[in-house]
């Protein structure tokens, strides 16, 4: 320590030794070192666990992310599924409304075409009864103007069968439309309204007459030749 007199003042100089060799000296520098070290592990460790942290959170948003993305689909696909189940629907019921539509017309065409068939039978059914009308009148034509005619050859003008023939003969007699006999050899002799009252007036002014008489006066009452010119 120096002492300086300056103007009535003393100062006190403290003038520090020099520092002395010391061993301990270069241990606190190892001790620094192996603190430095240990600092760096350390922060070593803090910055792997924030980047572990931040790769969690970061996997985490991610896997939000991807449920939220994964909800939104479902919902779209269930939106889908219910827009497709109501043009299902409508397309159904448009069909339903369409053949049942469909129905109807034909139902309704059915009736027509039913109406219009029987209106046709009806009026081939009057056809018909007029031709068979038609038919029977010239077949009684026939009768009257040729008087005396062979079976087989009626048959085959009218195109019918023999039995025909006399079934038809016999249903005129019945109905009193027409007057006559069928002989033995197949022949059909047809007598006017006028000659059977002939016959019959000869049989009532002669009395009791035998049939070879009336045979006889027959011939004489009764013309055979045919009328048709």
């Amino acid at each position: 320590m120096w002492t300086i007199n300056l103007n009535g003042m003393l100062l006190l100089l403290a003038i520090p030794a020099e520092p002395e060799p010391d061993d301990a000296g270069s241990g606190s520098d190892e001790d620094d070192g192996k603190q430095g070290k240990i600092g760096t592990k350390k922060a070593k460790r803090l910055a792997m666990k924030q980047e572990k942290k931040e790769q969690r959170e970061a996997d985490m948003a991610l896997l939000a992310e991807k449920r939220k993305q994964l909800e939104a689909d479902l919902q779209l696909r269930k939106e889908e599924e219910a827009r497709q189940e109501e043009e299902e629907r409508i397309r159904k019921e448009e069909e339903r409304k369409a053949k049942e539509e469909q129905d109807r017309r034909d139902y309704e065409e059915y009736l027509l075409l039913k109406e219009s068939f029987t209106v046709d039978d009806e009026g081939q059914e009057t056809l018909e009864e007029e031709q068979e009308r038609n038919l029977l009148q010239q077949f009684i034509e026939y009768l009257q103007q040729k008087k005396v005619v062979q079976l087989d050859d009626l048959a085959a003008h009218f195109n019918l069968k023999i039995h025909e023939v006399v079934e038809r003969i016999e249903s005129l007699q019945d109905e009193g439309t027409i007057n006559g006999v069928i002989d033995d050899r197949g022949k059909f002799i047809y007598i006017s309204e006028e000659e059977m009252k002939s016959v019959a007036k000869f049989i009532q002014q002669n009395g009791r007459v035998s049939i070879s008489d009336v045979a006889a006066a027959s011939n004489r009452l009764i013309n055979l030749e045919p009328t048709e010119s």
